[in-house]
């Protein structure tokens, strides 16, 4: 039964999934194109410089992307579930409800966090072959907060997907635009270690939501 429902998941995302790599596979590749460019034109002890000095930016053209591959994945998980009105039937195998949920909900949160734990390293290995371990590192806690809206976008996005009704669809979508805006908030480097925490402890939070939007299709609300 399980199987079933974790193939059932993977043959309404694959095509998804598939593009999102596509993208990131592209990106990666623009990002360190246009790196190797910048290294050349300086000379690469003058770009070290210059990043030391004004602020480590790199891959910003990632920004957004992360949080995109969530929205994606939660939109291609459950709008054609509800459209065809296959969600209650999902509901009705003989598995507990709560537990069908949290199935499709870690499906969907493994997928989010293989890719950007997969994207993250590529990055990073890709800069440590210029670059010395404080600009890797300050790299790293610079897009921690952009790679973690990833999971909280999903999960944000599960639940306003699920909800039966249009109104609290719209008020969920407000909230969780809110909560998302923190994991884009402009900081250097190291200043937004402890809000990473927070961050984090949202992302667990907002697993909670679509359950109880969930109970409420589930009661015909």
């Amino acid at each position: 039964m399980y199987q079933s429902l974790i193939y059932k998941e993977w043959i309404k995302t694959r095509k998804v999934i598939t593009l999102m790599a596509i993208i990131f596979a592209g990106m990666w590749i623009y990002s360190f194109l246009k790196i190797n460019e910048a290294g050349r034109l300086m000379g690469m002890v003058s770009y070290w410089e210059t990043l030391i000095q004004k602020g480590i930016v790199f891959f910003t053209a990632f920004r957004f992307i992360p949080l995109s591959l969530g929205i994606l994945l939660a939109i291609t998980q459950y709008v054609p579930e509800l459209q065809s009105k296959r969600l209650k039937l999902t509901l009705h195998l003989p598995l507990p409800e709560k537990r069908i949920i949290a199935i499709m909900l870690l499906y969907g949160l493994i997928i989010t966090l293989l890719f950007i734990t997969i994207v993250m390293a590529l990055l990073l290995w890709g800069l440590s072959a210029d670059f010395p371990p404080e600009i890797v590192g300050g790299t790293f806690q610079l897009l921690l907060p952009w790679f973690l809206a990833a999971p909280a976008a999903y999960l944000i996005a599960s639940w306003t997907c699920l909800e039966p009704l249009w109104k609290q669809r719209i008020l969920n979508g407000i909230v969780g635009i809110a909560a998302l805006s923190f994991f884009f908030i402009d900081a250097k480097a190291g200043a937004c270690t402890t809000l990473n925490l927070w961050l984090a402890a949202l992302t667990a939070v907002a697993f909670l939501f679509p359950f109880y939007s969930t109970m409420r299709f589930k009661e015909g609300k």
